[in-house]
This record gives C-alpha cells, structure tokens and sequence, in this order.
C-alpha cells in the first residue's frame, strides 16, 4: 500500500467518527443535515452511514440515523477493565443515596477527564452529563483533582494538548493560576469546582490513589450554587472521604 492510499484510508476513518460526532448532537439525523453540517457531499457520508449501519453501529428510522446500543455495549466492557470499577460504581450510588446529591466517579484518558460512574439522589440538580462524557480537566472538581496528583511532565502535556480553554468566566485559563490552585488542592487533599464548568453548579471531589500514592480516578459530588456553600461542602467532604478510604483498601486487598 502506497503512502497516498495510507493517508486515505486515514481519512475515511477521521470522517466516519466526524459523522459519529455530529449524530451525537444532531440525532436522529439524516444525511443532507450531516453533510450541510460537516461540509461533506450527500454521497461521501450516505456511504459512511450505510457502512456504520451494516456494522450495526448505527440504527435507522425511515430516512433518518441515530447511534445504536452497540456504544453502550462496548462502553460497558470498556468500563470493566478499569481496577474497582464495580467498586467505584458501589460508592457513587451509595454517595447519591446518602447526600440526595449527583455522585460521580472519573479517570484521565488522553488529557481529559472521563465520567466512569453517575448516580442521582432524590435531590439531584444540576448537570445532565452522562457516563462516558469527556471535558477539559481543569473545568470540574472530578478533573483538577486528577490534574492535581498526575505527574508535573504529564501536567505539562495534557495542558500543551488541549490548552485552558474557558468553560465559564470562572474557569481557570492562566497557567501558573492554574497549578497555584493544583497545588492547593494537593496539600488540602481535595479539588472544588466552583462554576467553572458550567453557570450554577459547584461540586467538590477527591483522588483515588493505588499502594503507590499514584492517582488513578477521583470520586466526587456536584449540586446547584444555592446548596452548595462552605459548610456543606465540607460535610460533603466527609463522606467523600469515608468512601475514598474505602475504596482505596479495598482495592488494595483485591491486587
């Protein structure tokens, strides 16, 4: 195989996960909506979506194409070999039952951060993010407590990649701002975030660490601005802690 038909190959996978992009926010979606959206010809992404259709990625409805439960099949196996995972979700609806709050548990997966675990209690407000969601990881508590305990050289690629984009007027887009706040959360043991993500939410997390002190998700608990003043959040700590301890002799025993 040639060079030339190597990079074409390349791109015909780059536009199959374009359409699966835009599907995730456009669907049920049909092909002239996708390719208007990706400036793609009707034909080049009909073929797209009747391959991905063949392989039953996709289901279609009339003329129209949403993604297909595969996703959730695959993310599930997925999900399950992460260490404790079973353990994480145990905690993460636990927490929910106890503070009547969104609980949440995530891990870094190429500089971002990667909703692992969700569960809402009876009082839940706030966000809609589902498992599987990937953001930036300075934006949410889950994320900077990560960013906080991951390697500085590390630190130092992830920012370079993705940079400090603003998420909210709150979030922070200097950099040496920014690991002024990771150094506190270090020495404090927890990270806040304090809508920096998204207007009216708060929420606040804290690291999972292996035998070896290093970082391998973060568990946490976000809720509506009004909710969540300072002493709340540090009865919140409390159980976040409980459950951090828990988790990380746990998992120590199952190694």
């Amino acid at each position: 195989m040639t060079s030339d038909n190597k990079q074409k190959t390349i791109s015909a996978v780059e536009t199959s996960f374009d359409i699966l992009e835009v599907l995730g926010d456009l669907e049920p979606a049909g092909v002239s909506a996708i390719a208007e959206q990706l400036n793609l010809s009707t034909s080049t992404v009909f073929t797209h979506l009747y391959t991905l259709h063949e392989l039953e990625y996709l289901v279609k409805e009339g003329t129209e194409y949403r993604r297909s439960l595969q996703f959730l099949s695959d993310g599930g196996i997925i999900r399950q070999r992460y260490k404790a995972s079973q353990l994480l979700q145990d905690k993460v609806d636990e927490l929910a039952s106890i503070t009547d709050e969104i609980a949440g548990a995530a891990v870094e997966e190429q500089g971002q951060r990667v909703i692992l675990s969700r569960s809402a209690g009876d009082m839940a407000a706030g966000d809609e993010i589902p498992v599987g969601n990937h953001t930036y990881m300075h934006w949410t508590s889950l994320g900077k407590v990560l960013l906080a305990h991951l390697p500085a050289t590390r630190r130092s690629e992830i920012i370079e990649r993705h940079g400090l984009p603003r998420g909210t007027k709150q979030t922070f887009t200097d950099k040496e701002k920014l690991e002024k706040e990771l150094e506190q959360i270090r020495q404090q043991g927890y990270a806040v975030d304090d809508e920096e993500h998204l207007r009216g939410v708060r929420g606040i997390a804290v690291p999972i660490l292996d035998d070896e002190r290093n970082v391998v998700s973060s568990i946490g608990i976000t809720g509506p601005r009004n909710r969540f003043g300072s002493s709340y959040l540090l009865k919140l700590l409390e159980s976040l802690e409980y459950a951090k301890n828990e988790i990380e002799v746990r998992s120590s025993y199952q190694n």
